[in-house]
Parts: structure tokens; sequence; C-alpha cells
């Protein structure tokens, strides 16, 4: 599919889950995707935490959401093998995981992050020894 198709159905499905002013609060923390480092018109917000593993009412909480890009979101839903590695990176989190108390991967500048409920993110120690 071309990028801009994506970027299309990126900015639709992103409309009905953040508004453009929080998603403009997650560009001005994260700037890029979490993954491969794009800073484009396909960025979207990836909640960390599912619905459906307890996550309904915190699913819109800062610390919940980094920002990967629209190829990378649908990866990480269709497929087991990116969606364990989205895991790893605190991407995506496990039933019982807390987004404030996971760290985040920025895979771009090699440093881990947690994210807090105000926008924020502070740099911590490399988990697991990456």
């Amino acid at each position: 599919m071309p990028k801009s198709v994506f970027a299309t159905l990126a900015q639709r499905m992103m409309v009905l889950i953040v508004t453009k002013k929080e998603f403009a609060k997650y560009l001005a923390r994260d700037g890029h995707c979490y993954h491969c480092g794009i800073a484009d018109e396909t960025l979207v917000p990836q909640h960390r935490r599912n619905r459906g593993m307890g996550g309904s009412q915190s699913r819109s909480e800062p610390s919940n959401v980094v920002v990967v890009c629209s190829m990378v979101n649908g990866l990480f839903e269709a497929s087991e093998t990116a969606s364990r590695a989205a895991q790893k990176y605190g991407w995506k989190l496990r039933a019982g995981q807390e987004p404030e108390s996971t760290p985040v991967f920025d895979a771009w500048d090699g440093k881990w992050y947690l994210f807090d409920n105000k926008f924020g993110k502070r740099e911590v120690p490399p988990v697991g020894g990456n």
C-alpha cells in the first residue's frame, strides 16, 4: 500500500482514538516513531495496554500511548512476532504491566524512557542489559 494511503487511514483512526490536541502533545514528547525513527504524516498513537487487558479506564492516559508509524502499528496488531517484539520494548504491554512503571525503548535514539501522565518522559537505565 502506498504511504499516502497508510497516512489517510492512520489519520482517520487517530481521530477516533485521541484528539488532535492530545496527539500534538504525544508528538511533542516522542517526536518520531519509536520503532523506526520516521517523523512524517504516518505517525499514529499506539496504545500500549489494550482495552481487553484492563486498560479501558487508563487507555488514553499519556503513559499508555507511544508514537509509532502506521506501518509498524499495523504489524504489532497483525503479527505475533512483531507483537512479541513490541512487548519486549514496552511498545505493547502484557497483562499486569502498568504503563507508568514499564519503560519504553526508543529504538531511534537507543534509550529507555518512563512516560508520566502529564505528557512527560524521563530517561531510565537500560532494561535487561539492552
